[in-house]
């Protein structure tokens, strides 16, 4: 079986969003709690124009990876989806605002809806949107927390509190909320694995209604 073929035309578009699509997958996977329903992949903007097979396929690479015991990568990632019995559906839109062009992939659970959005920007892959919060990060480490809180006073210092009680150093750190003192989302890029015990602490601050701690 060969990989997804990128046509000459649409390389110099498509090329640059394959780690962008990648990203979106493994971050949404983690993300999801509860019993997989459906994968719903959006590609917006320029990139909607072209074949996208190859941007299914790195977001099916990034999806499966953290859940599939066979490695994973472009040519075979829709075989293991279909053997999987994923239900995956597709969507496009050339006409977005903000960015050039945007990948969405939308993961529906039994306990709900699961978004990440990722883009291509100054040559680098952008995390910009997470359920409802939009953001703007690049992820320079290998872990993130993410947060589900209440906007509070004293939070971010809170959560930086427990990380240097137990030695984790922060690589980053972005907030997204829909309102003032509403409800958040907190990503802490992290150097190292969070210990479970730092975990459970942070899981206990009055504000927080629950965390993730995602793999890159």
């Amino acid at each position: 079986m060969n990989a997804p073929l990128v046509l000459p035309e649409g390389q110099a578009t498509l090329s640059p969003y394959i780690s962008p699509a990648i990203y979106a997958g493994k971050i949404a996977t983690q993300l999801t709690k509860g019993q997989l329903k459906k994968i719903n992949i959006r590609y917006e903007g320029e990139i909607a124009n072209h074949d996208t097979n190859i941007l299914k396929a790195a977001c099916l690479v990034g999806f499966l990876d953290q859940i599939s015991q066979e490695r994973v990568n472009l040519v075979n990632a829709n075989l293991l989806a279909s053997q999987r019995g994923l239900n995956i559906t597709e969507q496009k839109a050339t006409q977005i605002e903000q960015y050039s062009s945007l990948i969405t992939v939308e993961v529906e659970s039994s306990e709900g809806k699961t978004i990440v959005s990722t883009s291509h920007i100054r040559d680098e892959t952008h995390i910009v949107r997470v359920n409802d919060y939009w953001i703007d990060l690049v992820a320079t480490s290998g872990y993130m927390l993410f947060t589900d809180h209440h906007d509070r006073p004293g939070m971010i210092g809170s959560l930086g509190t427990i990380t240097g009680k137990h030695d984790i150093n922060i690589a980053f750190m972005e907030v997204g909320r829909l309102e003032p003192r509403g409800r958040a989302t907190m990503i802490v890029g992290l150097d190292d694995p969070m210990p479970q015990e730092a975990l459970t602490e942070i899981n206990d601050l009055p504000d927080v209604i629950s965390t993730s701690v995602v793999q890159i």
